[in-house]
Parts: structure tokens; C-alpha cells; sequence
């Protein structure tokens, strides 16, 4: 594979804050990468870096092996696409998309925005200005108006964010399709799992400004690295007890050497999540398949398990 995005040794200080911590990455062509992480990661520093918007305190950015460290966004031929679209309120659909072919004094405009409006399929919206259209819509805009001018790789920075459940749904699986049909790299930063999940050919997990681990999400979920991925990937952290990780399906519920006084049940979609503590005062989630009473007493075993070299989280 040709390698799109190289970062070399990246490190961002803010005063005495160390963002990026000595970070580096390489990127292939068309690959759709997913940078994954809670708030305040350094996730957007990251992107704001690769996009020449910050420069790093050391350490190289490189796109299709050239080195653009010192080089301003506007020579690096990258789009990036903000969680609030940046759209301009004053104008239409069509002048919103146009805007950077005329910046960059390119040709045959109208063809062009016609030509990706239907792509996206927001032809009928051209002649609207953008406060007129739907979330959803308007994020199609801001992805139209990446795309028309063809960059080099594109940087998408929580752009589902703003939508509703339903339409964050519908969303993730057209950004996936128009990824594949355009054959390019994209950078997708969010601290959504389920997007990671869905959209990632790689995540990478940032967490105390590196990569703790960057690998598909399946392989985040059933093999954790370290027990902090454990914690933080998947809808519920794994547990643990001493050096050993487990999530709430790895377990068989009635039997066991284990047991567990219930705090509380939760249904989701007709499976139930226990929540409850051990005799020695280790919080556990285990799935079940029917609903346990508060102060109940459930015995468990466990069916496969993570062990890990380390401290666990809380121990």
C-alpha cells in the first residue's frame, strides 16, 4: 500500500500542557483511519496540526512522502470538514459549494457543483441558502464543497455530531459508501464508538496525547492492549477483577465460582445488563437474560477473559 499521511515524532505543548506526545502514524491511501478518544485528548489539535492550522513543537507531517511541516494550509491541498459545517449562512447551497473552485479560479463551475450535488443528492436544494435545509443536508454541503476542488485527503473533525440519532444512523453508511466510491483517504476524528465501529478500516485510540493502541475495532474490543482500552472501548467498560479483564458477555450467568449483589438491571432491547458488586467490593456489568432484583444475589463464571501485565483500573 502507498502510504497517504505520515506523522514523524509529533509533539504539541499548550504552556505546560503536553497535547501530542511524541505521536507518530502512517496513513495508506484510501484508507478510512478513525482517531478515537474521550474530550480533551488532543484529538482536534491533531487534525488542526495535519491540516497546517498549528504547527507542531516537533516532529514532521509529511503527505504522500513529501514533507509539509512548514507549509501553510492553503499549499497542502487537504479539506476539512467541522463539526459545525462552517457553512456560509448569507449564501446559497450552490455558492457555498462553488466558493473554493472560485478562490482557486478553477473552470467549468456550474458542471462541477452539479456534477457532486447529485452525488450527494442535494441537486434540488442548489438554489436554497443553507439555513433553509436540514442538519443532514447541510452536512452533505460541507462534504460537497470538500470534495469539488478533488483534494489530497480529507479531514472530518465530529461532522456527525450535530445530526439526531435517526439521521446520524442513515449518515454514517452514505460517509462510508462515498468514501469507497471516491477512493480516498479519510481522517475521522470522534469520541462516538459506535461511528469508530461502523466507519474505521484503523482506529486508533488517543489517549495522554499517543496512540494506546490503533487496530480494527473488534480487535479494541476483544483484545485489548492495556486495560485502559478495556475501559474505554465499547458500550460498557470491561471489567476486572485482579489482573484479569472481561466484558459483560464473556460470562455464564447461574453458574460459577463468582457472585454478585445487584445494584440494578438495565433492559436494552430485550437483554439485561446487571450491575453489581462482588463480596470484595469489585463493580461489575455482566449481560443476562432476564431482569434482577436490587439486593440479589447472582452467581457467575467466567468464559473467556483478557490478562493483562498491569494495574487495572481502580486496583
Amino acid at each position: 500500500m502507498t502510504t497517504k499521511l505520515e506523522l514523524r515524532n509529533v509533539t504539541k505543548t499548550y504552556g505546560k500542557t503536553k497535547v501530542i506526545n511524541d505521536l507518530s502514524i502512517t496513513i495508506d491511501a484510501g484508507e478510512f483511519f478513525v482517531v478515537l478518544g474521550p474530550s480533551g485528548t488532543g484529538k482536534s489539535t491533531l487534525l488542526k496540526i495535519i491540516v497546517g492550522i498549528e504547527q507542531p513543537d516537533t516532529g514532521k507531517v509529511l503527505i504522500d512522502g513529501k514533507d509539509v511541516t512548514k507549509l501553510p494550509p492553503n499549499r497542502r491541498n487537504l479539506a476539512m470538514v467541522f463539526q459545525n459545517y462552517a457553512l456560509y449562512p448569507n449564501m446559497t447551497v450552490y455558492q457555498n459549494i462553488a466558493f473554493p473552485l472560485k478562490m482557486h479560479r478553477i473552470r467549468n463551475i456550474p458542471e462541477k457543483v452539479r456534477n457532486i450535488a447529485e452525488k450527494l443528492n442535494i441537486q434540488d436544494t442548489l438554489s436554497k441558502r443553507v439555513t433553509q435545509i436540514s442538519g443532514g443536508q447541510q452536512q452533505r454541503v460541507a462534504l460537497a464543497r470538500a470534495i469539488v476542488r478533488n483534494p489530497t485527503l480529507f479531514l472530518l473533525d465530529e461532522p456527525l455530531s450535530n445530526l439526531d440519532a435517526r439521521v446520524r444512523y442513515s449518515a454514517r453508511g452514505e460517509l462510508k459508501k462515498l468514501q469507497q466510491d471516491l477512493n480516498q483517504t479519510f481522517v475521522f476524528v470522534t469520541h462516538d464508538q459506535k461511528e469508530a465501529e461502523s466507519l474505521g478500516d484503523r482506529v486508533g485510540v488517543l489517549h495522554n496525547g499517543s496512540f494506546e493502541q490503533i487496530s480494527t475495532y473488534n480487535e479494541l474490543y476483544n483484545d485489548p492492549r492495556t486495560p485502559w482500552i478495556g475501559d474505554f472501548v465499547g458500550d460498557y467498560p470491561m471489567n476486572f477483577i485482579g489482573k484479569m479483564g472481561f466484558r459483560p458477555e464473556w460470562v455464564e450467568v447461574g453458574r460459577g465460582n463468582y457472585e454478585v449483589e445487584i445494584d440494578s438491571s438495565e433492559n436494552v432491547g430485550g437483554i439485561y445488563f446487571i450491575h453489581g458488586k462482588t463480596s470484595s467490593g469489585d463493580s461489575l456489568i455482566l449481560k443476562a437474560d432476564r431482569r434482577y432484583e436490587t439486593g440479589e444475589r447472582m452467581t457467575f463464571g467466567i468464559t473467556k477473559f483478557k490478562e493483562f501485565d498491569v494495574p487495572v483500573p481502580g486496583q
